[in-house]
C-alpha cells in the first residue's frame, strides 16, 4: 500500500510495517520494524508480542486512511492511519489475557544510522536535559546514563522517560536535504519511553507508551495521536513543530511569566545564583562546618560579587541539612538550627538579595553515609516498607544517590510520602526562604516506578504517577505559598511547568554525549526561567587544561538560553568549575567570568529585558564564527562548537532581536546573514545604538569574554 502527496511518500506491507518512508528526496526509513510491539505483565511474568506475529491481520484501506486489526486470541490490537498533511496513528486493544498491557511501542520505524559521525550530514534531536543535539549514536551508547535500556524497576534518574529528564514528548532526525519529527500529541502527559537505540546501520525511533489501566480493563483507547511530520532547516524547525502544539495545549494553571502576577518580583530581575556548601568541600564528604558556615560569613564573597557583576545575588546552599547531606526525607532543623538560617536570610534580604536551597527528592534514607543519621529503627517500627516504590515481587532496591546514603524511593502515590515531604516543606518555608529545589534526583519531577499491587495505584506504571505527582505539586505550592519558588535536578518537564517555576539546569550532561542547545528554552521559555544549575559532572566532560573557555561557554549557553547564569564557589570565595571539585589550584580566569557576567546582566535587565526574560525565542539569522575544540577529559575525543553561540527572540510587542556571545579570551570575526530582514540596528548595554548593519550578509567582530545585541528593524 502507498500513500502519496506532495509532501511525503510512504509505503506499508501487508502487515501494516512501514517500508518507505520519502520526503524532501530522503528514504528516511533503513529497516523495517513491525508497526507495534507490545508487553503483557502478571507480576513478575512478562510476554512481549508485535504485530508481526499475530494469529491473523485484517487491514482495511479508505481513501488515506487505513485500518488494522491484529489478532492475539485473547488481546485484539486495532490501529489507524490517517495520512493527510501529516501522519497521524492511533490504536485501541480489548484484553481478555487477565495480565496488563504494560507497555506498547507504536508507529516504529528506524532511520539510516548516516550522522556526522559516520561521514553523512544526520543529526538526532531529544528535548532531555534541555535540549541535546546528537551525531554520534556510539557516543551515547558508551556512556551509560545515556545508553539505551528499557526502562524497569528500580528507576534510574536518567532513564529516557517522559515526563522526566525526557521534559518534552517528540523526536528529530534532519540532515542536509530534510527532517522528519515524531511526537505525542498528549495534552494529559502521562508517561512515556522517548528514546532512540541502534541498529544495525540504523537508528530505532522509540516511543513506548504506557497505558496505565488495571488488567481487568478490557477495553482501551489511546486518548491521542502519535504523529508523524516532515520538514527542511534544522532543530529550530522541529522545535516550532513542537512549540506550535504545545502552545494550543498549555497545561491547566500554567501562564507566561508577563503575565503571572504570583511570581515574586525578583524573579524577572536577572539574578545571578551563587552555589556552595556550608559542610565539606565534596559531595560525598563527612559532615563538618567549612569556612562559609556560620552562614553569615559567605556575606563578603556574595557582597563582593554582586558588586563586580552588577548582579542581585542568590545564594543556594548546598549540604545545609542538620540531619545529613543528600539524606530525604528529613532535611530539619538545618545545620546550626532555624534561627541561625532565618538570619542569614535576613541578611540577605537587606542587600535585596534571595536565599534557596537545595533538597533531595522523594527517598527514604535508612543510613546516610556521610555521617551517623540513621532512621532503620523509625523505618522498622513504622512498617514504612509498605510505602516504598517495590518491584513486581514486593523486593525494595534504590539506585539513587546510594554513594551518599543507603535509601529507599518512596512511592508518590502514598499519603505518607506527600505528608512527610509537606511537612518538611512547611518548615524550610517558616524559615524566610525565597526558593526551595525541592525535587533533586527526581529529575525533571519524575517520581519512580512501582509495580506494588497493595497501593492502590495499577502495579504497572501509568498515568496514575503524572496525576499523583501533580496533586503533591499543587498541596506543596499550596504550603509554601505563592512567593516561595519550588524546582527540580534538571528542568520541570512539561506536565509539571506549572509548580516548578525555578529548576537546576543540567544541560552540561549533554556534553559527555553531544552537543546541548538550548532546545527547552526555545519551547518554553515564555513560561519559566531557570538556573545553570551546579554543574555537576563538569570536569569529568571538559578537560579544562585544554579547554579552559569551556567554563564561559556554559555560562554563554545559560546566558543565551534566557535563564540565570551561576557561579559555584568554594569555602574561599573562589569560583570554582563546578561542584564536586577538590583541587582548586587550577581556577576559571575570574577577571574574565566576572565581566561576561556584569555585560550579560546589564543587557538581561536592561535592554534585553523584554526578550531574554519575557520573550519567546526564534530561529536566529544565521551566524557564523571559527570554532573551538572542547576536549574530553583524559581523551583526545573532541567536539567542537562555535567561538561565538547566538539566539533569537521575539518580544511580546513583536519586536525581535538577537544575542551574540563569544566565551573566548580573544576578539572573534563573525558573519550574519541579514539578507531575510530589514537590516538591524547594534545596541550597546545601555541600549544605545552603536551601529547599523544592511540587510545582508554582514561582518562583525565581538570583543573577547562579551556579549553583543542586535535589534532588527
Amino acid at each position: 500500500m502507498i500513500f502519496e502527496n506532495q509532501k511525503y511518500t510512504v509505503q506499508l506491507d501487508d502487515k501494516g510495517a512501514i517500508v518507505s518512508l520519502i520526503s524532501g528526496g530522503k528514504q528516511f526509513l533503513k529497516t523495517r520494524l513491525p508497526l507495534l510491539n507490545l508487553q503483557l505483565r502478571s507480576g513478575e511474568k512478562t510476554e512481549i508480542l508485535n504485530s508481526d506475529d499475530a494469529k491473523s491481520i485484517d487491514i482495511c484501506k479508505a481513501d488515506d486512511t487505513i485500518t488494522i486489526k491484529y489478532d492475539f486470541d485473547d488481546l485484539v490490537v486495532s490501529a489507524s492511519l490517517v495520512f493527510g498533511n501529516r501522519i497521524e496513528a492511533n490504536f485501541s486493544f480489548e484484553n481478555h489475557t487477565g495480565m496488563y498491557v504494560e507497555w506498547v511501542d507504536f508507529c516504529q520505524y528506524a532511520i539510516p544510522n548516516d550522522l556526522v559521525a559516520r561521514g553523512g550530514s544526520g543529526k538526532i534531536v531529544v528535548d532531555v536535559n534541555e535540549g541535546l543535539l546528537l551525531e554520534d549514536i556510539s557516543l551515547k551508547e558508551q556512556f551509560y546514563p545515556y545508553k539505551y535500556r528499557p526502562m524497569n524497576y528500580p528507576s534510574e534518574g536518567l532513564y529516557s522517560m517522559f515526563p522526566a529528564v525526557i521534559q518534552s514528548q517528540f523526536l528529530s532526525y534532519y540532515d542536509d536535504a530534510a527532517g522528519i519529527y515524531m511526537a505525542a500529541e498528549d495534552s494529559e502527559r502521562s508517561i512515556k519511553g522517548i528514546d532512540i537505540g541502534p541498529l544495525d546501520d540504523a537508528i530505532k525511533m522509540q516511543f513506548r507508551l504506557y497505558p496505565g489501566i488495571n488488567a481487568d480493563v478490557a477495553d482501551y483507547n489511546l486518548p491521542f495521536n502519535l504523529v508523524i511530520d516532515f520538514f527542511k532547516g534544522d532543530w529550530h524547525d522541529a522545535a516550532e513543530l513542537y512549540r506550535t502544539w504545545f502552545e494550543a495545549n498549555l497545561p491547566e494553571n500554567l501562564t507566561a511569566i508577563e503575565e503571572n502576577k504570583t511570581l515574586p518580583e525578583w524573579y524577572s530581575d536577572s539574578p545571578l545564583v551563587v552555589t556552595y556548601p556550608v559542610q565539606g568541600i565534596h559531595d560525598t564528604d563527612p559532615s563538618g562546618p567549612n569556612r562559609l558556615f556560620p552562614y553569615n560569613n559567605a556575606l563578603p564573597y556574595l557582597e563582593e560579587i554582586g558588586e563586580a557583576t552588577g548582579s542581585r545575588i542568590m545564594s543556594v546552599l548546598m549540604h545545609w541539612e542538620g540531619t545529613a547531606p543528600w539524606a530525604p526525607p528529613y532535611v530539619w532543623p538545618p545545620v546550626g538550627g532555624a534561627e541561625m538560617l532565618a538570619d542569614f536570610g535576613k541578611e540577605l534580604h537587606k542587600r535585596d538579595y534571595i536565599l534557596g536551597v537545595y533538597c533531595s527528592g522523594i527517598s527514604y534514607t535508612l543510613q546516610s553515609n556521610i555521617n551517623d543519621f540513621n532512621m532503620q529503627k523509625e523505618f522498622d517500627e513504622n512498617n514504612l516498607s509498605q510505602y516504598m516504590c517495590a518491584s513486581p515481587t514486593g523486593e525494595l532496591i534504590s539506585k539513587t544517590c546510594q554513594a551518599q546514603r543507603k535509601s529507599y524511593d518512596m512511592c508518590i502515590s502514598q499519603d505518607f510520602t506527600k505528608n512527610v515531604l509537606l511537612e518538611e516543606a512547611r518548615k524550610m518555608a517558616s524559615c524566610g526562604l525565597d526558593y526551595i529545589q525541592i525535587l533533586d534526583q527526581n529529575h525533571g519531577g519524575t517520581p519512580y516506578f512501582c509495580f506494588s499491587d497493595k497501593h492502590g495505584h495499577p502495579a504497572v506504571p501509568g498515568k496514575w504517577m503524572v496525576d499523583h505527582m501533580t496533586d503533591f505539586l499543587k498541596k506543596l505550592k499550596g504550603i509554601v505559598g505563592e512567593k516561595v519558588l519550588l524546582g527540580c535536578e534538571s528542568a520541570a518537564a512539561e506536565s509539571y511547568l506549572p509548580y516548578m517555576n525555578l529548576s537546576d539546569n543540567r544541560f552540561n550532561l549533554n556534553g559527555y554525549v553531544g552537543k546541548f542547545i538550548p532546545l527547552y528554552g526555545y519551547i518554553y521559555h515564555k513560561y519559566l526561567q531557570n538556573f545553570s544549575g551546579n554543574s555537576v559532572c563538569s570536569l569529568d566532560i571538559f578537560d579544562i587544561k585544554r579547554s579552559p573557555d569551556s567554563y564561559l561557554l556554559r555560562a554563554a549557553h545559560s546566558f543565551l538560553a534566557g535563564d540565570f547564569m551561576t557561579l559555584v564557589i568554594n569555602q574561599d570565595g573562589q569560583i570554582a568549575w563546578a561542584w564536586g571539585e577538590r583541587d582548586f589550584s587550577y581556577l576559571p580566569d575570574r577577571k574574565a567570568v566576572l565581566n561576561f557576567i556584569k555585560l550579560a546582566t546589564a543587557y538581561k535587565r536592561g535592554v534585553g529585558k523584554k526578550y531574554l526574560t519575557f520573550g519567546s525565542m526564534i530561529k536566529p539569522c544565521k551566524v557564523v564564527s571559527d570554532t573551538v575544540l572542547m576536549y574530553k577529559t583524559n581523551q583526545e575525543r573532541y567536539t567542537e562548537y562555535q567561538k561565538v553561540l547566538t539566539t533569537a527572540w521575539e518580544s511580546s510587542d513583536g519586536t525581535r532581536a538577537q544575542f551574540m556571545a563569544n566565551y573566548c579570551n580573544t576578539a572573534e570575526k563573525v558573519t550574519i546573514d541579514l539578507t531575510n530582514t530589514n537590516g538591524a540596528d547594534l545596541i550597546d548595554e545601555n541600549g544605545n545604538i552603536i551601529g547599523m548593519l544592511d540587510a545582508a550578509v554582514c561582518q562583525l567582530e565581538i570583543k573577547s569574554n562579551s556579549v553583543q545585541m542586535i535589534k532588527f528593524k
